[in-house]
């Protein structure tokens, strides 16, 4: 072969199977990161959808907890230290809280399993809400005060727990307890500018 043959043959395309081989890497590379694609949207939807709320009981549901928020956080600053004032207050708030409890049921989940989750968790806000009501009647009771003491979970957790985990898990961030500040029940409240927004 003279030199001018050879420098054809260095011109020549490769054959289909090197060009088959060359793809290979390329190939690989695709489907991993496809593959990788699909484990971030299962993971980050996985969550939302095992115990979905469909659109209309969301609005239900972050409804609700807004319209709670926006009584609770405009009720006068507890300025009194006596027993009275601070059942007073418990009072006022445990009314809104009932009411803005009773707005879930509205809530209608098509989906079995959403429905069922969205049921406990009003139980656990019903709970709640009696703890709150025996704080207040001890309260005025003993002109004391008691400790309030909330529910616990199979694992000896408070319930506000799986509570707050729930209203996370379906973007209800405005119905977390400390956002409504559910739990205090002595002294100055200290609520978030924004309820709907992860502190």
């Amino acid at each position: 072969m003279n030199a001018t043959e050879t420098e054809v043959a260095r011109d020549e395309p490769p054959t289909a199977p090197g060009r088959s081989r060359n793809r290979i890497p390329l190939v690989v590379m695709i489907l991993m990161t496809l593959v990788g694609m699909g484990a971030v949207v299962y993971n980050s939807f996985a969550s939302e959808t095992e115990e979905p709320l469909d659109q209309a009981s969301h609005v239900v549901v972050a409804t609700a907890c807004r319209q709670a928020f926006d009584v609770l956080h405009r009720f006068p600053v507890l300025t009194s230290a006596a027993a009275g004032a601070r059942a007073d207050l418990l009072v006022r708030e445990n009314v809104v809280f009932n009411r803005m409890t009773d707005a879930f049921t509205r809530a209608t989940p098509p989906n079995h399993s959403g429905a069922i989750a969205l049921g406990k968790w009003i139980g656990d806000w019903r709970a709640v809400n009696q703890r709150r009501a025996q704080y207040a009647h001890d309260l005025r009771a003993s002109n004391k005060f008691p400790e309030l003491v909330l529910p616990k979970d199979d694992a000896g957790a408070p319930i506000t727990n799986r509570m707050n985990e729930f209203s996370r898990t379906h973007d209800l961030v405005g119905c977390e307890t400390h956002n409504l500040q559910a739990e205090t029940v002595d002294g100055v409240r200290d609520y978030p500018n924004d309820p709907t927004r992860t502190a």
